[in-house]
């Protein structure tokens, strides 16, 4: 059981109300419900694939538990649910005003659920039906904004149920997509501390981390109830420091920026991609590799980095990436608004005291590269993706290498791949490299 007092909740700032999880948690709803709201109209918030644990039907069983619920349904009319204004908008206006929402699903529904929440004013009990990502504990979504993907403040859920029979009950596919975003633990904090020695983030937290790293350390345990179990935990205890941190950095860095560029890429030319999970699980085994390539054969640790800059076309290389998924420049003009403040808060920092502090900032940094092959090997254990060619649909090389070099070019976040653009090494030569060394670790291409 997790104990949320060990994170420090700050129940004036607002957190995490109440976690019911277990091998009966959903017998907990009804009176959570009333805890909630003892009157008032009650919404059930779902998408409209059907959805059952232990041989029932769970609005049904929902249903029975805590009596009447009108059911807003969101219908995405393709294979996934796209959190854009229009699907916000739309579901906002059919909840209306309730005293309670309950959402059901997995990730995109509880996103859905806490923008929602926040939007309608009504506290929002999360179900979870799959351990597939690790927003059900926080208070921020993942939506589409302008055709880019972006992360925005929602609501707390006022209460989250986690049940051991609807977890179990999860397609596989589900739970392995949860796998891949766990071990970006291995990956994103790397970014992260960067960042925040480099004063673009800040400051670094060690413990935002380490509750996350404890947590996954048994996810390929041989005892599968045992790795369930650290599955998550891993995911939840991830969405409480998202929270805590009030930023998904410490769990979010190249490996999701991977992700959401496939997700934007699929979006414009109007094709599936596969589940956030999934993909950020292959991008981490890539996404460890570039630090020990560019330590082994770019200068980038080795020049200071308080003489380092953008490049004069940085404008230019923005518009120029996005061009080719929409044509109109307005895609364009999103990233590139989220990459001038980077590139401004670049210009407004001193690194002097980064480079005299060099050969302890790389120690410390380097102590939060995880290993591809330790990624690769927990994904496999799980009978997940670790390469890019086993994704569904399976994405090429070529498509994979136009992905990392627009790495930079996509959110206000600095990583390593900034850095090496500020080099001039962040190249589709230096990628190749990258990729080979992800492929001998059991992942890559």
């Amino acid at each position: 059981m997790l104990d949320l007092d060990a994170f420090g909740r700050d129940v004036s700032r607002g957190a995490l109300g109440r976690l019911a999880t277990g091998p009966a948690a959903l017998d907990e709803l009804p009176v959570l419900c009333r805890r909630l709201a003892s009157g008032g109209e009650r919404v059930l918030l779902v998408d409209d694939v059907p959805k059952t644990a232990s041989g029932r039907d769970l609005t049904q069983w929902i249903g029975e538990l805590v009596g009447p619920v009108r059911q807003v349904v969101v219908r995405p009319g393709h294979a996934q649910v796209v959190l854009n204004e229009a699907t916000i908008a739309s579901t906002v206006a059919e909840v209306g005003s309730p005293a309670l929402i309950i959402s059901l699903g997995s990730g995109t529904i509880t996103d859905l659920g806490k923008v929602v929440s926040l939007a309608c004013g009504a506290p929002l009990v999360a179900v979870q039906t799959a351990a597939s990502v690790n927003g059900f504990s926080d208070p921020l979504s993942v939506l589409v904004i302008g055709g880019a993907k972006r992360t925005r403040p929602s609501a707390w859920p006022a209460a989250l149920v986690i049940d051991d029979r609807l977890i179990d009950a999860a397609p596989g596919v589900l739970n392995r997509s949860g796998v891949g975003d766990a071990i970006a633990i291995w990956s994103a904090p790397a970014d992260w501390y960067l960042a925040c020695r480099l004063g673009l983030d800040g400051p670094f937290r060690d413990e935002a981390v380490r509750p996350v790293l404890d947590a996954v350390d048994s996810l390929a345990d041989p005892d599968p109830d045992v790795a369930r179990r650290a599955l998550v935990d891993s995911l939840t205890v991830g969405g409480l420091v998202i929270g805590l941190a009030d930023s998904t950095a410490p769990l979010s860095g190249s490996e999701h920026l991977t992700s959401h560029i496939l997700d934007m890429a699929a979006m414009a030319r109007g094709v599936e991609h596969d589940l956030h999970g999934a993909q950020v699980g292959a991008a981490t085994v890539i996404c460890t590799t570039p630090w020990h390539e560019a330590r082994a054969s770019c200068t980038v640790f080795e020049v200071p980095w308080a003489g380092l800059s953008y490049p004069a076309d940085l404008e230019q290389r923005v518009r120029d990436t996005w061009a080719s998924l929409d044509t109109s420049g307005a895609l364009g003009e999103e990233c590139w608004t989220a990459v001038a403040r980077k590139a401004t808060s670049w210009l407004a920092t001193d690194r002097g005291e980064c480079d005299r502090n060099r050969a302890d900032v790389l120690e410390h940094l380097f102590g939060y590269v995880g290993s591809p092959q330790r990624s690769a090997a927990t994904l496999r254990h799980w009978g997940a993706a670790a390469r890019f060619s086993q994704l569904d649909p399976p994405v090429s090389r070529e498509q994979l290498v136009w992905t990392l070099l627009a790495l930079p070019y996509m959110r206000d976040r600095l990583t390593l791949a900034d850095l090496l653009v500020m080099t001039g090494e962040w190249t589709e030569h230096l990628i190749q490299r990258v990729l080979a060394r992800a492929e001998a670790a059991g992942g890559g291409a």
